[in-house]
């Protein structure tokens, strides 16, 4: 008896190039969260020790502008009392809203007066866009593996839920 030849379609790959390019931008997206991380940090660290410092009132003295990247950027100088002392301080800003005479609300040091600063709030922004490209990065990364083992008929292990 002649056995019929039966021919099959092959089977397509489950990590093919879109399984493959979803890990890619899972990788990527996991480095992007740790460069975030890292490079925003010791700004947020500063930014964080400076929460608990004296509030002042500073009298704007000068405000040039220079050129930067293509960005003007203008640098405020203020001077302030600590004490019975008057310090002077500098602050970088992208908007020419300051001259010379008017009032800029300051932050500085209780135990170093010399030290100031002009940003009174702690930049939430980093920890914003790491915690953002770290959920994606579990989520390219992981959601691929959940696809094809469902896709493939075995076992899903689920993230537990607490």
């Amino acid at each position: 008896m002649k056995q019929k030849k039966t021919h099959s379609q092959p089977q397509a790959k489950s990590s093919g190039f879109l399984f493959n390019f979803i890990l890619f931008l899972g990788f990527v997206f996991a480095v992007s969260a740790v460069g975030i991380f890292i490079s925003g940090y010791s700004n947020f660290q500063t930014q964080w020790a400076q929460t608990e410092w004296t509030v002042a009132t500073a009298q704007v003295v000068d405000v040039t502008s220079s050129e930067v990247n293509g960005m003007t950027v203008y640098e405020v100088e203020y001077q302030y009392e600590a004490g019975d002392t008057t310090y002077t301080g500098t602050a970088q800003r992208t908007s020419n809203d300051l001259k010379a005479g008017d009032s800029l609300t300051i932050k500085y040091n209780p135990d170093s007066p010399d030290a100031s600063t002009a940003n009174l709030a702690v930049d939430m922004a980093f920890i914003i866009q790491a915690s953002i490209s770290a959920v994606l990065a579990v989520i390219f990364l992981y959601g691929p593996s959940l696809y094809k083992k469902k896709k493939e008929g075995g076992p899903v292990r689920r993230l537990p839920l607490r």
